[in-house]
């Protein structure tokens, strides 16, 4: 047995090779893409729109999920260390706003809406696409306003 004076420590290691963040190719290419979009769009935008946070939280999720690592999303994302990736990421999978049927979050419009995040942002920003103000700020839009957002930028 070993005599140990003082409290015990110990360390956590997660491993993570280069190569997981390079196998999928293509669709890592697509999940920094919009990774990069949703930064810029959040760095556009005034501390307190919903939407942009929302897409960035969400963006940061999908993009970990994907396969891209902490220390990777938070050199595309510039402004936010390693544990602020985790931090964020814990926040919008807890966030559970509360949004009724027919309407869909910020976050799962863009992904319905097949646009990027800049250009679902743009849209919103422009008038094309208007939230639906819920409960305590809460905004969410609707399922057929976002069809007919994907519709007329497909026509395009």
């Amino acid at each position: 047995m070993f005599a140990c004076e003082g409290p015990r420590r110990y360390v956590i290691l997660t491993y993570m090779s280069d190569a997981t963040s390079d196998h999928v190719g293509g669709e890592l290419a697509m999940l920094r893409q919009r990774l990069v979009e949703a930064e810029e769009e959040y760095r556009r935008t005034r501390a307190e729109d919903y939407v942009v946070r929302l897409v960035r939280d969400a963006t940061i999720v999908d993009a970990h999920r994907g396969g891209m690592s902490s220390r990777e999303i938070s050199a595309l994302v510039g402004d936010i260390g390693q544990p602020n990736v985790v931090r964020t990421r814990r926040r919008a999978i807890t966030r559970r706003d509360v949004v009724p049927h027919g309407l869909l979050d910020p976050a799962d419009a863009v992904r319905a809406s097949g646009m990027g995040p800049a250009a679902f942002i743009s849209a919103v920003r422009e008038g094309r696409i208007k939230p639906v103000e819920l409960a305590n700020g809460v905004k969410a839009f609707r399922t057929e306003d976002v069809e007919a957002l994907a519709k007329r930028t497909t026509h395009r």
